[in-house]
Parts: structure tokens; C-alpha cells; sequence
């Protein structure tokens, strides 16, 4: 279903009362929210798809639309059908059609119960779901302000009787057996920060990546940690490499734009080999672009981050539990190689509302701390030594670790010449080989021994796994690799597609990163073919559906 209207008129508000009493019947719901950098008056919407089993990516039609204002039509014509309900207020013009239109009057009810329309069209929709007024309430009770309560409970009632008194049908939803936690990708950042003993998050606000910082200022106290705003995303950035060489772990959180900001210290963490976590919430770009808009425009920068040989990881988590379980991972990478983890994230998941069932908490090594066995200030940890695998060992207690972003010898100290350099840089390079031969979060979907397979990246898994269903319907078998660890690119890419003869390389940006990124990995006899979108909204499952099916038949 989608409620749409102008920015102002409570659509989220009115989106998470819908989700929250759907959570509480137990069912399962995915949402995402179209809106302006405008505060009032843009156009805006929220659409929520609600299933009794799990849902991973939007709807490919409407059946129900609740239009606040006479814009709530806008680009909502090709999802609608004629069995879809378009629910108006009883003076709205309605221009021609080919769907069932219920008018009511929202507007007056609002007026009589002292109340707001979108109260009572949640009212409305609540029967119209088979919710009930009283699910509808507890929800209201428990996320309305103190001095709007009563105002919401009547407006809600009043939406309520007015589905009781228009004779429609209800879909009676089905009550499942245990009610689900509402959660949003930011809260599941958050909380995999804290499980992981993060201490110190320094952040700057940007869309849509605040969110993240809001909840840590927060919690971060809660658990003995600091979250502070700073001027800037350079500030944010350096300040998490202090406390990080101090001892705390240590993340910071951004956007595109901020993420342009960050890259020098990338390159210095990288270089000093002091590990810190950034998470870049990925926004249309390029520049300013549209803030609050989804788009998957910043694997390019994210995967080749700074100037010079950097050793770096960068994950991208596909589904809403991975965004607290991988969060947890990046601060133990980024500890185990010394080195900058980046957190790709999409805004479809951090901004928006989805259902969990209860949350398996991860427990993470935390950092190693060596206890004293001699030495003094005066005496320099060598921390750059040479190992088997290129990774150095944490500072031992006792002795002055030295990290310096010009070039240096195995104890920190600036050397200028050239057999030193390649002597580090080899050393830095070869300690993520481990990650190249076992890369993390790696799966191999459906049949792996197909002539055709789907690589896809982050938030886009949900809407190719209904689309590969479909496909499958029909005796057609596609591999499907959500792929998890952009960089260092695992190996096993190339081994697994070795035979295979035809790969669709599914990404929501224009010039196709994705595919850029591992096509050097990819056998150069497979056709290859790209399945793209940059409008700034998630695929629908039958986007994909198609552009498989015109790209390779079936």
C-alpha cells in the first residue's frame, strides 16, 4: 500500500503507526519513503508492503493508495489496477481512471474530531486492513507525544467508523503467533557499534546517515562511550583515528559528499595502520545531488578511497540483520588488519522501517590489550614488523607505539628512502591476501551449477531474489552471488563463474560500478550484461524479472 500527500501532512508518522500495529500482529513489512529537502509542502510518500512471510524489496503493484492531498496520484499511476483502492477525500477531483476510488470525508471527520487527517486516514486504512481500532491505539499510545494523544485517539476512531460505516470489505490480515520488533538500518548500525565495544563515534550531520549518529549520542553514553558532532567531516575523521591509536575502538558515519572529505584520512589511517570504521550511507550524486534520494553512486570511491597503495575493506550488507552482524565484522577486520574498514550501506535501509524477528546478538573479540611485560616511554614498540602474513601485532603495554602518515621503519620512524618503501608497501599489501582467498559473507544462491548467474550488490538481493523465484517458475536456474566484500575482491568470484556463460550484474547507479569492479574477474568468454536503475527508488522485483527475461529469454 503507499500514503501519499505533502510534506507536513504526517506521512511518516501516519507509515509507522501502520507498521507498528502490523508488527504487533505478527506480520512481517518492508517500507520505503520518497521525500523532498523541503519541509513543507513537497511531494512525499510511503509505501508498505506487508506479507506473512518475508519481504526484502517494494511491491510490484498498489492495492491500496491513500492520497492526502491531490498530488498523492503522482507517479503512482503504472503500480495501480483496477481491483486497486485509491481512498480520496470526498471533495478531491479525481481525474479519469482505471481504478476504484473510495470517498469519504476525511477532511470533515479531521475538522469534528479535532484531529489531523492523517489520524484518521490511518483510522480508515487500520479497518481496511483488518488491523482494528485497537491495535491502532496501543500503537498510538505508546509513539504519540503526551499532548497529542488525545487528539490522536480521536482521530483515529473517527477514520475507523468511517471504514465500519462504507460498507468495504476488509483483508483481514492474518494474526500470526508472536508479535516482531520495528526496527531501521540505522538502529541496526547502532547496535552492532555498541556490541562490538565501540567507544567513540565522532560524526558530522548529513542525509541520510544522521540517523546513525543521533542513536549512538544516545546509547554510546549508556555503555561508558562518547558521541560527539563535530565542525566537519575532516574533524570527524581524524578525531576517530586519535581515540582509535588512544585505545577505544572508533567509527564515524557519512555520506557521499562527506565520504569526498574523509579520503586524506583514509590514506593516513591506512598508512599509520590505525584501524577505524567508516560507514558512507550512499545518496544520488554526484555533489549535493539529491540527498534524499537511494542511489548506489559510491562504489567507485569507496573501493579505490585515497592516492598511493592503500590497504582498505569495504563491505556492503544486503539485508537488514547484515546491517547489525557486518557492523560487528568491520570493527573486527579493521582491528585484526589494522587497517580502514568502509561500511557501504544504502538509504533504503537506513531510513526506513522494516520488521525483525528477535535480534541474535555478536559478541566480538574486542581489542587486544597485551599486559605490561617491560619497557618504557623511552623504549619504541617495533609495530611495524615484518610477519608471515604482512599483519603487524598490537601495540604492546609499556612501551611508546609510534604512527606517523609520512613513510617509516618497522617502529614508526620517518624513512625517506626508496628500499623501505617497498619493503612497507609490500608488507601493507600483502596482509588482506587472507581476505582475498576467504572472503566474508560470501553465498552462492540457487543452482551453482548454472550457465547463468545474478551478481548483485547491498539492498538490491531482496527485489533479484523474488525475481529469480519467478524466473525459476518457469524451469530457468540462475545462480544468484549477493556479493558482500567489495574489496580486497575475493577470489572465489572468479572461480565460481568460471563456467558460466551469461552474468547479469544487478547496481542502482548510472555507470554501472559494480560491474567496472569485478569485470577483471569475470571469464572473458561470459556475455555480460547489465541491469541498472538511478532514479533515485528501489528495483521492483519485476524491473528485474524483466530485464532477465529480455536480456537472456525464458
Amino acid at each position: 500500500m503507499r500514503i501519499a500527500g505533502l510534506t507536513g501532512q504526517g506521512v511518516e508518522f501516519a507509515t509507522e503507526v501502520i507498521v507498528r500495529a502490523c508488527a504487533l500482529k505478527g506480520l512481517n513489512v518492508y517500507t520505503f519513503r520518497w521525500f523532498p529537502t523541503i519541509v513543507r509542502g513537497g511531494f512525499t510518500y510511503s509505501e508498505i508492503r506487508i506479507s506473512d512471510e518475508k519481504v526484502n524489496a517494494p511491491p510490484d503493484r498498489i492495492n491500496v493508495l491513500a492520497v492526502l492531498d491531490e498530488s498523492g496520484l503522482k507517479d503512482a499511476g503504472s503500480l495501480l489496477s483496477e481491483d486497486s483502492i485509491v481512498l480520496v477525500d470526498e471533495g478531491l477531483s479525481i481525474p479519469q481512471h482505471n481504478f476504484r476510488v473510495v470517498r469519504q470525508p476525511l477532511k470533515k471527520a479531521s475538522s469534528e474530531a479535532k484531529s489531523r487527517l492523517n489520524v484518521v486516514v490511518v483510522g480508515f486504512i487500520s479497518g481496511l486492513l483488518g488491523l482494528g481500532y485497537d491495535v491502532a491505539s496501543i500503537v498510538l499510545e505508546k509513539i504519540s507525544k503526551r499532548d497529542l494523544l488525545e487528539s490522536n485517539l480521536r482521530g483515529v476512531e473517527a477514520g475507523y467508523k468511517l471504514f465500519m460505516e462504507s460498507g468495504l470489505e476488509s483483508f483481514d490480515l492474518p494474526s500470526l503467533s508472536a508479535s516482531k520488533n520495528v526496527v531501521q538500518g540505522s538502529d541496526m548500525v547502532a547496535l552492532g557499534a555498541l556490541s562490538a565495544g565501540c567507544k567513540f563515534f565522532a560524526g558530522y550531520p548529513i542525509t541520510p546517515s544522521t540517523s546513525i549518529m543521533e542513536k549512538l549520542m544516545k546509547w554510546l553514553p549508556e555503555v561508558g562511550g562518547l558521541a560527539v558532532q563535530v565542525e566537519d567531516e575532516l574533524s570527524a575523521v581524524n578525531m576517530i583515528i586519535g581515540a582509535s591509536y588512544a585505545g577505544a575502538r572508533s567509527m564515524t558515519a557519512t555520506s557521499g559528499p562527506g565520504l569526498s572529505l574523509m579520503i586524506e584520512g583514509i590514506g593516513f589511517s591506512a598508512m599509520a595502520e590505525i584501524p577505524i570504521v567508516v560507514v558512507d550511507v550512499q545518496r544520488v550524486g554526484p555533489s549535493t545531488g539529491i540527498p534524499t534520494a537511494y542511489e548506489q553512486g559510491d562504489i567507485d570511491l569507496a573501493t579505490h578511497p585515497s592516492h598511493g597503495d592503500v590497504p582498505r575493506i569495504v563491505l556492503a550488507p544486503s539485508t537488514i540483520e547484515e546491517y547489525y552482524s557486518m557492523t560487528v565484522l568491520a570493527f573486527e577486520l579493521a582491528d585484526r588488519y589494522r587497517c580502514p574498514v568502509v561500511l557501504l550501506l544504502d538509504q533504503v535501509y537506513v531510513m526506513n522501517y522494516f520488521t525483525l524477528d528477535e535480534l541474535e546478538a555478536s559478541r566480538a573479540s574486542g581489542r587486544k590489550h597485551v599486559s605490561k611485560i617491560g619497557g618504557g616511554v623511552l623504549q619504541v614498540f617495533p609495530s611495524y614488523s615484518s610477519s608471515a602474513d604482512g599483519i603487524p601485532s598490537p601495540p604492546l603495554d609499556g612501551f611508546l607505539f609510534v604512527a606517523s602518515s609520512v613513510e617509516h621503519d618497522v617502529k614508526g620512524l620517518s624513512m625517506q628512502d626508496g628500499q623501505t618503501h617497498v619493503e612497507m608497501s609490500l608488507r601493507r599489501m600483502q596482509k588482506l591476501r587472507e581476505l582475498e582467498e576467504n572472503p566474508v559473507g560470501w553465498e552462492v544462491l540457487g543452482d551453482a551449477n548454472s550457465s547463468e548467474a545474478v551478481v548483485s550488490v547491498g539492498s538490491c538481493r531482496g527485489a533479484v531474489e523474488e525475481a529469480l523465484e519467478k524466473v525459476g517458475s518457469s524451469g530457468r536456474m540462475i545462480m544468484h552471488i549477493p556479493l558482500k566484500q567489495l574489496w580486497p575482491l575475493p577470489r572465489r568470484l572468479e572461480e565460481t563463474l568460471r563456467n558460466v556463460e551469461k552474468i547479469y550484474v544487478v547496481e542502482q547507479n548510472a555507470s554501472g560500478q559494480l560491474l567496472n569492479l569485478i569485470s577483471p574477474k569475470l571469464p572473458k568468454t561470459a556475455e555480460l550484461k547489465s541491469i541498472r536503475k538511478f532514479d533515485g527508488c528501489p528495483f521492483r522485483p519485476g524491473e528485474i524479472y524483466r530485464g532477465l527475461v529480455s536480456n537472456g529469454g525464458g
